[in-house]
């Protein structure tokens, strides 16, 4: 069998951009943060972000879009400016942090164009025609003169890159900001030079180019962050545009080709389109490397490099490369879920690489203003305040559960030396996570657990499963502290009828504990849980109703994966039902209270318990007058998300 280090051989060859030799084939591509200033300078927490990235081995940086024209141009609250000699300090000091560790940077540029928001800009936005992005706020026209304007703006940001010590730049113009709504007819109306065929639609792009390439010379790299395909939109960029567009930009000087898709704004990254689907997964469920057949086309009209995107792992990116479908790859929202995954693939130790979830709420915060922040990694954005050390004194600590919270707080304090032992009460570890990987489209938390359990094997955690833990185990191993993380019971909601024995909790029923009579089902509860039971069991044929007392349903979940589960329950036919109370079970069914209109019978031959479970905190009130340091962790403190279990996990096995 071939070693995996000789197996990931391609993907760790140099690669050069022109004159500028990259060590490996992994790209970090542009991705918002929100951790610069609203005035658009660098900070530590920056520095601190992507040099944590550098230092785990990644070839290429792009640090994030940075704005050519503020205020106008502005696409987030807290974002980088660079169209202004006063940032050039601040630049400076980021690039030279990336590249002490042997890592390459380019800064990005960017103009938001119709994108941008007046509600943090103060100014109506700008546009090559006056056309509204789905907000709603409708953009003026550019002027030729701002036009010329905004290429000067461009050619000055490359050139303030290059005084601050970037090795390259490169340029925005895909995922629906201004460059790219130049090349789209479907944005671009114009009746100038600017507008009509392709190459009018691709000038201002390659008037830049020229500009950019007068200010920093023939040989300084620019890179192009171009839009392959546009998905769903009439009109949109096409493929066979894009490989024409991209063969001027390689005449024009272009060094590499970053190839990205886009949609409707604001879904507008790719995350969710998978071609040839009628209804878009959610972006958990995606193959990895989704998209990589659109730069494959592009790169087939290349002689430069050619960059892919779209969810990639190691291997596929090895496949990709010997294939010659890329030259490079980018790998984005996993070198945020892990940034040393490059040091760990290249050692052949991808079963410890912490797996993205592609669960989006790093793009949820962002796109609600906050800072950036990871479901699986806890220290993104706290990378200084995370630093793992050995601890002075060793203690016996006693973790009870082995869900998300419990592993990592294990794991964490098993590297800090601690003697870590974890009861866990199943036969295999995972917790809820093994429970919320059955669902359709679920899958990849098992993933995550995996990675859990083979951590906390590596590391000496003595584990004792199928053990539901009693105060008499924990007392008898005499341990220094206790960290329970037991997570939550769901109780059955007090109606009558719950005797007639018809009722069946949600998790019970995704396990196979319990078997489902009968086709008709109806599922009390329209969180999270009930709305993924219900899918489950409408794949298998079950005519499914839900009944919740709330107005919304799955409450918690990011918005966009939240309405592609909604899309398919109602593709499936599941009726749900809002503002509507459970009030009594029968043997023909549930009997309902709509918040308008009388009550009501449901049919049912099954009725489905997915109301709000509560948290298990037994065994912590058994204990906390028999052992001085106890804490709770994870949804036996309140039921939350994976992301808080994790955080919450790895603050108190940082803390021990």
């Amino acid at each position: 069998m071939m070693p995996r280090i000789m197996y990931l051989e391609k993907l760790f060859q140099p690669i050069s951009l022109g004159e500028l030799e990259i060590r490996n084939r992994i790209v970090m591509p542009s991705m918002g943060t929100n951790f610069a200033t609203e005035d658009g300078y660098v900070t530590e927490q920056l520095k601190s972000y992507y040099e944590e990235r550098a230092r785990g081995g990644v070839g290429l940086i792009i640090i994030e879009f940075s704005c050519i024209q503020w205020p106008v141009g502005k696409g987030q609250l807290r974002q980088l400016c660079v169209d202004d000699d006063k940032f050039i300090h601040g630049l400076s000091e980021l690039a030279q942090t990336i590249k002490k560790h042997g890592a390459r940077v380019f800064l990005q540029l960017h103009h938001a164009g119709r994108v941008a928001s007046s509600r943090f800009t103060g100014c109506q936005p700008v546009a090559p025609s006056p056309i509204p992005t789905s907000s709603g706020e409708m953009p003026r026209e550019l002027s030729l003169a701002e036009i010329k304007s905004i290429i000067y703006r461009f050619a000055e940001g490359a050139h303030r890159a290059q005084e601050a010590g970037f090795d390259g730049v490169e340029l925005h113009c895909t995922h629906g900001y201004l460059l790219a709504q130049f090349l789209s007819a479907a944005s671009n109306k114009r009746q100038d030079i600017y507008g009509g065929d392709l190459r009018n639609r691709a000038r201002l792009i390659l008037d830049i180019m020229a500009a950019v390439r007068d200010k920093v010379g023939a040989n300084y790299p620019v890179s192009i962050r171009l839009t392959g395909k546009e998905f769903d939109i009439e009109n949109g960029i096409t493929i066979e545009e894009s490989q024409q567009t991209a063969k001027w930009l390689e005449e024009a000087g272009a060094a590499a080709i970053n190839v990205s898709a886009s949609g409707h704004y604001p879904l507008h990254a790719m995350e969710w389109l998978v071609e040839g689907e009628d209804l878009p997964r959610p972006p958990y469920n995606h193959p990895h490397g989704f998209v990589l057949f659109v730069a494959e086309k592009i790169k087939r009209k290349l002689n430069i490099p050619v960059i892919g995107v779209g969810w990639i792992d190691p291997e596929t990116a090895e496949l990709a490369l010997r294939e010659n479908k890329i030259d490079m790859v980018a790998m984005g929202r996993s070198l945020i879920a892990d940034p040393e995954l490059p040091r760990k693939a290249v050692s052949g130790s991808l079963e410890d690489i912490r797996p993205c979830l592609g669960c989006l709420i790093c793009r949820e915060r962002l796109l609600s203003e906050k800072q950036v922040q990871c479901t699986v990694n806890p220290t993104m954005g706290k990378e200084q305040e995370s630093l793992i050390a050995l601890t002075k004194k060793k203690k016996r600590i006693v973790v009870v559960g082995g869900g998300p919270a419990g592993m990592e707080a294990a794991r964490v304090a098993a590297l800090k030396g601690h003697e870590v032992i974890l009861f866990n009460k199943g036969s295999s570890l995972g917790g809820q996570l093994l429970v919320a990987s059955i669902p359709p489209n679920k899958g990849r938390l098992k993933v995550l657990a995996d990675y859990f359990t083979t951590q906390v094997s590596k590391l000496g955690v003595k584990v004792e499963l199928g053990k539901e833990a009693i105060p008499e185990d924990v007392i008898s191993v005499e341990p220094d502290v206790v960290i329970i993380a037991a997570g939550v019971k769901r109780r059955a909601p007090r109606i009558p009828g719950i005797e007639l024995g018809n009722m069946a909790n949600a998790e019970d029923i995704l396990v196979g504990k319990m078997r489902v009579a009968g086709r008709k089902v109806v599922v009390i509860g329209g969180g999270v849980v009930g709305c993924e039971t219900a899918e489950f069991l409408a794949t298998k044929k079950k005519k499914v109703t839900i009944v919740e007392m709330l107005d919304i349903m799955a409450t918690g979940m990011e918005e966009v994966t939240k309405n592609y589960l909604l899309g398919r329950l109602s593709k499936l036919g599941v009726t749900i039902l809002t503002k509507t109370k459970a009030e009594a079970i029968t043997e023909e069914g549930l009997v309902v209270s709509p918040e308008e209109g009388p009550k009501q019978i449901l049919e049912a031959d099954t009725i489905v318990n997915a109301t709000s479970p509560y948290p298990n905190q037994r065994l912590y009130q058994e204990l906390s007058d028999k052992i001085s340091k106890i804490h709770l962790v994870g949804d036996c403190v309140e039921p939350r998300r994976i992301k808080e279990a994790i955080e919450e996990g790895f603050r108190i096995g940082l803390e021990v």
